[in-house]
């Protein structure tokens, strides 16, 4: 055998070769799907889902009103607390 001869072959059985494992890839992926019915349309459609609680929950506004009370409450306390400081510190830059 020539070795024009000899690549040849070489490549026809490597050819050979990948083209049947290919196509047993392929019976042995998608006839098992295709077989149980997996690629009907009857499949695709969504199922419904049932809500039980509203989606945008109602805003407690006593309570919001309630945590900016506390909120400005604490503020002052601070302002109070650091009032003297800042006396102090702008009578230090003049």
């Amino acid at each position: 055998m020539t070795p024009s001869n000899a690549k040849a072959t070489l490549r026809m059985v490597v050819a050979s070769f990948a083209a049947g494992a290919s196509a047993m890839a392929l019976v042995g992926l998608v006839a098992p799907v295709a077989m149980k019915g997996g690629l009907s349309m009857r499949e695709a459609f969504a199922s419904e889902v049932q809500q039980n609680r509203p989606a945008i929950e109602p805003l407690d506004v006593a309570a919001i009103e309630a945590q900016l009370a506390e909120a400005d409450a604490l503020m002052s306390a601070m302002r109070a607390t650091t009032d003297d400081d800042i006396a102090r510190l702008e009578r230090l830059t003049r």
